[in-house]
């Protein structure tokens, strides 16, 4: 029995769920106005890029998972690339010789967020961009009290910001603290030229040329000529049929394929109660299985990435075979940290968005351009150097990619979108997410609620950890674990480390839509 915190949103004409009560708000207010869950979708995310602005921003990039009322779901991928610098060679002649630096102007990739927003406006949105930028560019501008999360994430990354960050977030050298009042007037001017001019400003003009020059200059692989180069591409959705529902979720470079194969890799076995041994066992079984296939995924523009055979009935009727429903085996592989917004909403017409977007780490690179307030993302830690490696870095080529947006469709209708923060570790907490709502029947705030594990070390990986289950969990749950040779501890109740996701559901049958908000956020779900 899991105890909610709060009542699931439920509503007939809309529904949003986000990370931060502003930012539901303001998607909210784009609903009521007759806009749709992709209008009122990228309202909220550019809301969040403000009053979250260490988790996400124009400076990142994005995926959507997008379904309208016909049932006919499509992946917009606006992740970034690597520069034409942007060779193994150049980043060990930097001074890195096995890994990508994690922070810096080494670890930018093209932010594709803004690009993101307005192709997808183009093929499915009612409002344009700069009818949906103004609550964004209000509190920029006018400010906002700082959240307990923020102030923390400013004192914990301040060591890696540049003079521009630390001007703009800590005013006087100081860290603000819960409350106060927090303004970007630079990053309101930049969403107000891209309002004002169009997406163009922010890749062949001004604002574009602003980074790709500051970039040059400071040692990154990128070049205005590859902000200028930037697209985005509409792709197929990596579909997996389990439990009567058919998941889809966006294909590599996205990683998402992990959860969903682990999600029909469970097709097979009963999982008993939700929240006890037996049901957490099988999922974390069922993720050592799918994390066996994480090293092939790549950017399908540079390697082989075999897609339909990874998701194939045969793939999985292989790996299911291996899973003892008894006995743990070897450890699992602890997840990087990494901070992302995930927001989903959807409309009176039945149309549905799963929308995610981040800067990576925490505050990104830890380097904003002078002058447009904009803070970039640390996307390119996530490529090899290694030779042979699919991921490594190339001029032009995607990362590997944590970002892991989810949809179920049942009937052929979208029925749930659900995803959650969490960098290496979102393909964790999806799949509770898939089991708690798809498996159990949980309705969106109950799944939520409901207490979650993770894979430690949350911040050190990827390396062997044990499972990290939230204390709400039963003595007996941690008991029958570890009797089954699991390395089982417990973390805090409600813990960052376990993601901070958000679900929204269409009830076609009654023709209701329902939402929830997690705990683990600043976030509400609203609906009306």
């Amino acid at each position: 029995m899991v105890t909610t915190t709060r009542a699931t949103a439920m509503g007939l004409s809309g529904v949003i769920a986000t990370p931060h009560y502003l930012a539901s708000g303001a998607g909210l207010r784009i609903l009521q106005d007759g806009g749709n869950a992709l209008d009122a979708a990228i309202a909220a995310n550019a809301v969040l890029g403000v009053v979250w602005p260490f988790m996400c921003g124009i400076g990142g990039d994005m995926f959507i998972v997008i379904c309208p009322a016909d049932g006919t779901p499509t992946v917009l991928n606006a992740s970034g690339r690597a520069g034409a610098k942007g060779t193994a060679e150049f980043v060990r002649a930097a001074g890195h010789e096995k890994n990508m630096p994690n922070k810096g102007p080494l670890s930018v990739v093209v932010p594709g967020c803004v690009a993101g927003w307005q192709i997808a406006l183009e093929r499915f949105g009612t409002r344009d961009l700069a009818s949906l930028l103004g609550a964004a560019i209000s509190l920029a501008e006018n400010g906002y009290p700082v959240s307990p999360r923020l102030s923390e994430g400013i004192q914990s990354q301040s060591r890696h910001f540049n003079n521009a960050a630390r001007e703009t977030f800590m005013p006087n050298g100081r860290i603000p603290q819960t409350g106060d009042v927090q303004r970007m007037p630079q990053y309101a001017e930049s969403l107000r030229r891209i309002a004002r001019e169009g997406i163009g400003v922010m890749y062949d003009g001004a604002i574009g040329q602003a980074i790709g020059k500051h970039l040059e200059s400071v040692g990154g692989h990128l070049t205005p000529a590859d902000i200028a180069a930037h697209t985005c591409n509409w792709v197929e959705p990596a579909k997996v049929k389990a439990r009567g529902y058919e998941v889809c979720v966006a294909p590599p470079n996205s990683q998402a394929i992990l959860h969903s194969m682990a999600f029909g890799l469970l097709d097979g076995f009963d999982l008993g109660e939700p929240l006890r041994a037996q049901s957490a066992h099988l999922q974390v079984e069922a993720l050592k299985v799918s994390y066996r296939d994480r090293t092939r995924i790549a950017d399908p523009d540079f390697a082989d990435v075999p897609l339909a055979s990874m998701l194939s009935d045969a793939h999985l009727a292989e790996g299911r075979a291996t899973i003892d429903p008894k006995l743990a085996s070897r450890p699992m592989v602890g997840a990087t940290a990494g901070d992302t917004i995930y927001l989903c909403a959807a409309d009176r017409d039945g149309n549905m968005v799963s929308l995610i977007q981040s800067l990576r780490e925490p505050f990104g690179s830890g380097v904003m351009v002078p002058e447009v307030g904009i803070m970039l993302n640390d996307r390119a830690r996530d490529y090899g150097l290694a030779d042979g490696d699919p991921n490594q870095i190339a001029p032009g080529k995607r990362p590997r990619h944590s970002l892991t947006p989810a949809m179920a469709l049942k009937d052929g209708k979208p029925a749930f979108a659900y995803g959650t923060s969490g960098g290496d570790g979102q393909p964790y907490t999806v799949l509770q997410l898939h089991c708690n709502l798809l498996a159990f029947g949980m309705d969106p705030q109950t799944a939520l609620d409901a207490p979650r594990w993770t894979i430690e070390p949350a911040a050190a990986g990827p390396a062997v950890g044990s499972i990290a289950f939230e204390g709400r969990v039963s003595p007996e749950t941690i008991e029958g674990l570890q009797g089954m040779g699991h390395s089982v501890r417990t973390i805090d109740d409600f813990s960052d480390d376990c993601g901070r996701a958000s679900v929204v559901q269409i009830d076609h049958e009654r023709g209701v839509l329902l939402g929830g908000a997690d705990p683990r956020s600043d976030g509400v779900a609203l609906a009306f």
